[in-house]
């Protein structure tokens, strides 16, 4: 849909209802190379705006409803242009206000809808110059004077051109008409001065009773700022090489004794030799158009409805109607077909490929986060969120405050305890086999995001056989020795918005670790290890059905079910409490898991071997290319690593042991539910308050075992809920 160019084009239009003239609007689009489309009458409605978004994915959509039936405005923005709204306006009707650029060259970028018989709000566009006097004012005002508009002027007329003047502000298009049912130019860009130059275009109507104006503007965004990298490897030729190095690689790694220094060089020669072969372009993103069939039905419809507003015949409105109802039918029929051709690449047969596809339909989308919202401001400059970000996670994973607890002083002494016997045994390692390697290398997604030392799963996955064998034979020197490269202990961290914002609190962001990818193979074969011998010796009760191989969610959510309705159909009353850790895989004791470990006769060489893992890790915040500092990480696992919840789990084996036995409950890694049910003899009067009081007991004691074992509990959701089959419910 653009063109990439430095320069701005600018298209606006009072559009009369989009949901009327959307495929024509379509068409105008495709024909057309602009960068902000900004549309007034837009006469709000869902599923229209829905497939607007979803025809423009290029575009960054904004949009708000009117204070009547003909209002509503709509800016989209090309998504390589920086663009962000001012919350402080966002409840104002018919009106939008963005920021647009970096912080150099910020200007506001305004649309606001005046209808007829509505004043002009003088006071509110004031007050939008006031935050920055650099603005672009588009819209429909209704605001005729003779010094831009070949019309008597009228009341909107004389109060803008005062308000212009006070304001330093020009009307770009003067004396260009706008409206299809006189002279008048109604539909105004306005904008400083130092901004005025370029050109204006009328373009014929769609249908709606106002002109297209496109303003072609000599406004500037930085190249890079506009444009798209778009990134190609040359995985042929790349795989090429590395399998014809495979000697050089072998036989260096057989000549130098220290295998965590050969790794580091052989992990900088593949990052080094996938980035020679990457090239970067910078191309136009297009959607893909409408079918050129559906595309002449809509040039068919348009012509008659120019007949029927010049001779009103009942012919010609017949013809519009049956063409009008003949281009849904064909665009539910294109739609319908793409969505059977899609359907028919997947293979029911194949089980992991037919949920791998289909689980991207119901997967909810995180954007990333293009502001912070820190005591009512927005902060969008990346240097200062990364700075905000920093303090916010160092805190976060700050050390545990010692209250020098019975349990406390136990997991300090046994900290100590395993510190000096590492340090004094000859330590058991548990051997990896080339096949070991083989089948973790098979199971890593194919993936091109990288964590610190520039590679990539893809590339992991391309290597040859004969590098295998050398990385099998680095990773059992690994284990033997527990040492790894001190960048694998490094993290990458990028954050996602909890909410479906792009602007968040700090405290309303999740933090995911991009982890290195050889370190992420190295966790996945000690996993395979791991496991075994907690499958071995059954640590995991049977309620927990988070990551474990043959368990599954819908298990916990069958019981769950089938609890409930065990008391439902005895026609009696069931409680459910729903338990949420606060931050849980961030608040992982390390002491506490090494007593745990321990006190379950753990493999020495398996502790050592955590340790190793989780301490002395640090991180560092990256936000649009630009990094924090790096901080340490003194509790927690890795979000992203497949071992990370393996090993909340295991801590918090016992955790079920705290509820009475009498109670149903349900684990799914952090999730915890608990079911309550009374007996069947007993009285409506005497169920509720026994259900109250089991729920109160069992929260004091899981918030008892959050403060012994350092795990917080959420409030702000945890809930429970009664379960019956009375038209009202009990007061309790």
């Amino acid at each position: 849909m653009l063109n990439i160019r430095n320069e701005l084009s600018f298209l606006l239009l009072n559009i009369s209802s989009l949901k009327l003239y959307l495929y024509d609007l379509f068409e105008l689009l495709n024909s057309i190379h602009v960068s902000i489309i900004v549309l007034n009458g837009t006469r709000h409605d869902n599923d229209t705006l829905k497939k607007f978004s979803m025809h423009l994915n290029n575009y960054h959509v904004f949009y708000q409803e009117g204070t009547n039936a003909f209002g509503g405005v709509l800016i989209a923005t090309h998504r390589s242009i920086p663009a962000q709204r001012v919350l402080k306006f966002q409840n104002n009707s018919n009106l939008i206000v963005l920021d647009i650029g970096s912080s150099s060259n910020k200007f506001q970028l305004v649309t606001c809808y005046s209808p007829p018989n509505e004043p002009l709000p003088v006071s509110l566009l004031t007050d939008i110059m006031c935050r920055n006097p650099n603005t672009i004012l588009l819209g429909d005002l209704n605001a005729k004077h003779n010094s831009w508009s070949n019309t008597p002027l009228n009341q909107k007329g004389r109060i803008l051109f005062e308000w212009l003047n006070d304001n330093d502000l020009q009307v770009v298009n003067k004396f260009v008409p706008t409206s299809t049912r006189s002279n008048a130019a109604i539909d105004l860009i306005l904008a400083p001065m130092s901004m005025l130059s370029g050109s204006c275009t009328v373009l014929p109507s769609i249908g709606s009773d106002h002109y297209p104006v496109i303003w072609s503007s000599t406004l500037t965004v930085t190249s890079k700022e506009r444009f798209f990298p778009i990134k190609r490897t040359y995985w042929l030729l790349y795989e090429l090489f590395i399998t014809y190095t495979s000697s050089f690689w072998n036989d260096l790694c057989e000549i130098m004794t220290d295998k965590v220094e050969f790794f580091c060089l052989y992990e900088r020669f593949l990052s080094l030799a996938s980035s020679r072969l990457t090239y970067v372009s910078y191309c136009n993103t297009y959607k893909p158009s409408i079918p050129p069939q559906i595309v002449h039905l809509i040039q068919i419809k348009r012509h008659y409805l120019y007949l029927v507003r010049k001779t009103k015949l009942p012919y010609y409105i017949l013809q519009l109607k049956l063409y009008s109802q003949h281009i849904r039918k064909a665009l539910y029929f294109h739609k319908r077909r793409t969505w059977s051709k899609y359907c028919g690449t997947l293979n029911s047969c194949d089980v992991k490929q037919f949920w791998r596809k289909t689980k991207r339909h119901f997967s909810s989308y995180s954007p990333p986060i293009d502001g912070i919202l820190q005591n009512g401001v927005i902060i969008t400059s990346p240097e200062k969120m990364c700075y905000i970000a920093k303090n916010f996670y160092l805190d976060q994973f700050s050390e545990h405050n010692n209250d020098q607890s019975i349990i406390e002083l136990e997991a300090d002494a046994i900290d100590q305890e395993l510190y000096i016997e590492i340090q004094n045994s000859k330590l058991d390692h548990f051997q990896i086999e080339f096949i070991d390697v083989k089948k973790s290398i098979l199971s890593l997604k194919n993936k091109n995001s990288t964590g610190l030392d520039g590679i990539s799963n893809r590339i992991i996955k391309l290597l040859p056989s004969s590098h295998i064998v050398f990385i099998t034979s680095c990773l059992n020197y690994m284990a033997e020795h527990v040492r790894v490269p001190q960048h694998w202990l490094t993290a990458r961290m990028i954050l996602l918005s909890k909410t479906k914002s792009s602007i968040a609190e700090i405290n309303d962001t999740r933090p995911i670790s991009l982890l290195p990818c050889f370190s992420k193979l190295n966790e996945k074969i000690f996993l395979m290890h791991f496991r075994k011998w907690i499958s071995e010796n059954g640590l995991l009760p049977e309620e927990q059905t988070g990551f474990r191989s043959g368990h599954n969610m819908s298990t916990r959510i069958v019981a769950m079910v089938d609890q409930i309705g065990q008391g439902l159909a005895v026609n009696t009353a069931t409680a459910a409490l729903f338990i949420d850790f606060k931050t849980a895989f961030n608040q992982l004791w390390f002491k506490g898991l090494w007593l745990k470990l321990k006190r379950l006769n753990c493999p020495l060489y398996i502790i050592t071997w955590l340790r190793n893992y989780l301490l002395g890790r640090s991180a560092f915040i990256e936000i649009k290319g630009h990094e924090s500092t790096s901080f340490p990480l003194f509790k927690g696992v890795p979000q992203g690593s497949c071992l990370g919840p393996v090993l909340f789990i295991v801590f918090h084996y016992d955790i079920l042991n705290t509820v009475s036995s009498l109670h149903f409950k349900h684990l799914f890694a952090d999730d915890l539910a608990v079911v309550v049910s009374p007996s069947v003899t007993w009285s409506s009067n005497m169920i509720i308050p026994y259900l109250s009081e089991q729920i109160t007991s069992v929260i004091k004691d899981l918030y008892q075992y959050s403060i012994i074992w350092k795990q917080p509990l959420n409030f702000k959701k945890t809930y429970w809920t009664l379960f019956h089959r009375m038209s009202r419910g009990h007061q309790i």
